[in-house]
């Protein structure tokens, strides 16, 4: 399933500050017929008080952008919301992935539980919109699992499997709730930084790098670390992740368990 079809296939629905439904797109007013005017939470999720009264994250009471699960009466529902820069509008998108596998598995990365590949694009495109229009701050980091293939090769493809979990739960440890976590593909990672300049992103890398470093392993594991931050002449995704992908290279070069940054387009430095 493509971002595309995902974007038709989701409904969206707009809110204000008082948790009133304002607007919906087509597929919203398709699933929930005319809401205009009532309680969001009563018409998303059948409640009688708002979201957090049953501790669920709600963008009205959190300010927060970010994309989880919740699970009510065994139905379980994939959430993406957040707040519009202007005009005190919040917004939101659900829905029921109990028998949607075909969904899930689109958006998940069934081996380490981060976000799938597929479902980064969308993501990416959504944050460059943000910071083209709005000027909000990201930065990405780019991480590879040094020697996988050795490790494989010596251990078994079941151990590869068990270093990419390893790797997947530090990555998970040290993420706020607004990152993102992504099964790059392969031995790769991908961390989504949003309102984060490299600087802070460095400090993130590190936590993550020496908490591989320490997890117990049939060896030592380690990560090289590529980060970019987006700027000025970045005009689409690849170009942000050409840099973080540019600085991940030169990081190889210097030797497993490194952390270079990007500081231009092909100009890097090497984190100390």
């Amino acid at each position: 399933m493509s971002v595309e079809e995902l974007e038709k296939f989701l409904p969206v629905v707009l809110i204000n500050k008082n948790y009133v439904v304002t607007s919906l797109n087509e597929t919203g007013k398709m699933m929930l017929g005319d809401v205009v005017g009532k309680k969001c939470y009563q018409v998303l999720y059948n409640l009688e008080k708002p979201c957090q009264e049953y501790n669920i994250n709600c963008p009205i009471a959190s300010g927060e952008e970010n994309v989880d699960t919740v699970t009510l009466d065994f139905e379980v529902y994939l959430r993406a919301y957040g707040k519009i820069p202007v005009g005190g509008i919040y917004w939101e998108s659900m829905v029921n992935i109990t028998s949607l596998s075909v969904v899930r598995s689109g958006i998940f990365d069934t081996l380490t539980e981060l976000y799938s590949r597929s479902f980064l694009s969308g993501l990416m495109e959504k944050f460059l919109h943000l910071w083209q229009r709005y000027r909000e701050i990201f930065s990405v980091l780019f991480l590879d699992i040094d020697d996988l293939k050795k490790i494989n090769d010596e251990f078994g493809h079941l151990s590869g499997d068990e270093a990419l979990k390893k790797v997947s739960q530090c990555v998970r440890l040290y993420l706020r709730r607004s990152d993102f976590g992504v099964r790059y593909g392969g031995d790769e990672f991908l961390i989504l930084l949003p309102k984060t300049r490299k600087e802070n992103a460095v400090h993130v890398a590190k936590r993550i790098s020496e908490c591989i470093t320490t997890v117990p392993f049939v060896t030592k594991l380690s990560v090289t670390i590529g980060i970019a931050e987006v700027n000025e002449e970045d005009r689409t995704p690849e170009d942000v992740l050409g840099r973080a992908d540019g600085a991940l290279h030169y990081a190889k070069r210097k030797g497993r368990g490194s952390i270079a940054v990007a500081k231009g387009k092909e100009e890097f430095y090497l984190v100390e």
